[in-house]
């Protein structure tokens, strides 16, 4: 009669053990999970900071391609153009296309 006893406590031990090793399995891998996304996290915000450093770069060309100030230089040195003289009549024409 000892005998299912004692057979009973090792499938208790075996269950707990068991148990024991699920739920320490499941804390280690929510673990590992958390560190994971730690690293893909920093990893997005270092892209984030070389995107924002390229927007600030390439707002910055664009302003400095849409400066006037270097268009008409441009005009005026390598496409030749030059302000009207005071007696020409400039005819500037809206084309609406309609149709």
């Amino acid at each position: 009669m000892n005998q299912p006893r004692k057979s009973l406590a090792y499938f208790r031990l075996a269950i707990l053990a068991f148990f024991i090793f699920v739920v320490l399995f499941i804390y280690s891998s929510l673990n590992l999970k958390n560190v994971d996304l730690g690293y893909q996290q920093h990893e997005l915000l270092q892209q984030e900071k070389k995107m924002r450093a390229e927007i600030d770069r390439l707002q910055a060309q664009k302003a400095l391609l849409l400066n006037l100030e270097r268009m008409e230089k441009i005009a005026m040195e390598k496409l030749g153009y030059q302000y009207p003289e005071p007696e020409q009549i400039i005819k500037v024409v809206d084309h609406d296309d309609e149709d």
